[in-house]
């Protein structure tokens, strides 16, 4: 039966002064139990006073009849009553329904929720505050946590179909954003990327297998012997078991000049996806024009990178004006490698070596490193013991450096208060993938990957307000059900025309 305003309004009066009963109660108890009982009451109090709100908005006066989608409807006589699920909890929401005309078996249509922006059976306030919780903890957690304060929680299939409405407007978001308004006069561009654990057709298939019902009230006995029976086969050397998909991450981020040289950095944001190293260059470049790149506002351009050929490709092709750096602790591993090969772990004579070499590098006496490099490989002999694999050390590391001496120039580039490590864009990447997407035990479906991936770019890059006040402004709709994972291995999916 519906609620009339009336009976609203009682309600609400109701739930206040049990409140209020409660604070002026003279029976004696902690803070402890007055707050907790207080916040019950108060959710209480707020339930009402949203089912008032929801009682007026769907007894506003309408017309009949109406077009939406190009279609004529017409408000039925009969209404709808469902449960709505709000920041205080579950209430009865009973509204009109509207019917198509010539097609009274169609779907019918919700006038009331589109103009309250409401999702699915949900206000938007939970659906953004439960993804948010999803993009910072595992899904269990943040229902957990969401219970915490709200003394309820949606179901897990609810929440993954959250995540996915809520995900595919991510992407859209990061794209359409402004470019900030104060840049420094020099931009920086960082790239990196890390794998995360992808679910396979075999595991799929089994966790979608209805559960064994256990004959016996502890079922630990039967799981024992299904494993010997079926044991594990043995993974080789070098074989993954986490199925890994790579992310290509991207940060940019300028530095301002003041009196006492280059502060930064500022307005720093990340970008990743999973789908290509193409595809996340093509979004930099994409950013990196919206802020002023091609133009005369940025004094310098820098690009830094480790050593992986793929990315300096990229950077030839959507970068060619930047200057270029090598990562120094990439450079650093490699003179450890080589410090290793001749000398014993942890001894002096190792640390100075290493501390030496990197001086050499610093001072801009590249030329004098690759000669000692090269004079210690010549008096290596080529049998002995150890010495084939210090002979590969040593031709690794003087290969990778004469490919990369244009790249290694670190005393220019301090002498102008330039950065030259990668450890703004090693620190996104451990914060957007690291944390929340490579945990123990995690598989991730690719599809539901990319667009967490998305969010938690909005979340790295303090962008959330803003992208909750532009899902306010679409009519957001949840899926009938969440995605199927798909599998790591699994064609990447055409997009329409």
């Amino acid at each position: 039966m519906a609620t009339s305003i009336e009976q609203a309004r009682r309600n609400v009066q109701s739930g206040f002064e049990r409140a209020q009963a409660w604070a002026e109660s003279s029976d004696r108890r902690s803070f402890w139990d007055f707050e907790r009982e207080l916040w019950t009451r108060l959710l209480a109090l707020g339930r009402s006073l949203v089912v008032l709100f929801l009682v007026r908005a769907a007894q506003r006066p309408r017309a009949a009849e109406y077009r939406f989608a190009g279609e004529r409807h017409l408000l039925a006589k009969k209404r709808r009553t469902t449960q709505l699920g709000t920041r205080f909890g579950k209430v009865s929401f009973t509204r009109p329904v509207g019917r198509k005309i010539r097609d009274r078996r169609a779907a019918c249509d919700l006038p009331v929720d589109r103009e309250l922006g409401l999702c699915s059976g949900f206000s938007l306030g939970v659906v953004v505050s439960m993804t948010r919780l999803c993009a910072q903890m595992a899904f269990a957690s943040a229902r957990q946590t969401f219970a915490q304060f709200c003394e309820w929680m949606p179901s897990p299939r609810a929440v993954l179909r959250m995540v996915d409405a809520v995900g595919a407007e991510a992407r859209s978001f990061l794209e359409q954003a402004p470019p900030p308004a104060d840049d420094g006069e020099t931009l920086v561009i960082q790239t990196d990327g890390k794998g995360a654990p992808t679910i396979c057709k075999r595991e799929r298939a089994r966790r979608a297998r209805p559960r064994r019902a256990s004959k016996s009230k502890n079922g630990r006995y039967e799981r024992r012997l299904r494993r010997r029976e079926h044991p594990r086969v043995r993974r080789k050397p070098g074989k993954k078991s986490k199925n890994a998909k790579v992310a290509a991450v991207g940060v940019l981020y300028t530095l301002r000049h003041t009196d006492e040289g280059l502060e930064g950095p500022v307005n720093k944001r990340a970008y990743a996806t999973f789908t290509s190293y193409r595809a996340l260059f093509t979004w930099l470049h994409a950013e990196a024009v919206k802020r002023g790149y091609g133009t005369d506002k940025f004094v310098r351009v820098l690009f830094l990178a480790d050593g992986a050929d793929t990315l300096w490709d990229l950077q030839q092709e959507f970068f060619p004006d930047a200057e270029v750096c090598l990562d120094w602790y990439h450079v650093a591993e490699k003179l450890w490698a080589v410090g290793k090969c001749l000398h014993r772990d942890d001894s002096p004579e190792l640390e100075a070596w290493v501390t030496e070499q990197k001086l050499r590098l610093r001072r801009g006496s590249f030329d004098a490193l690759m000669t000692e490099l090269t004079v210690i490989l010549e008096e290596t002999p080529l049998t002995g013991p150890g010495n084939k694999y210090r002979r590969r050390v040593l031709a690794k590391t003087i290969a990778h450096f004469d490919k990369h001496r244009h790249r290694m120039r670190y005393q220019r580039l301090r002498r102008l208060d330039l950065d030259i490590a990668t450890g703004v864009v090693e620190g996104a990447v451990r914060h957007i993938i690291g944390i929340r997407l490579d945990g123990p035990g995690m598989r991730w479906g690719l599809d539901r990957l990319e667009r967490v991936l998305h969010l938690r770019c909005i979340l790295v890059n303090g962008m959330w307000d803003d992208f909750a006040r532009h899902l306010a402004g679409r009519q957001l709709c949840l899926a009938a059900q969440p995605m199927p994972a798909r599998t790591h291995d699994a064609k990447p999916v055409k997009q329409a025309a």
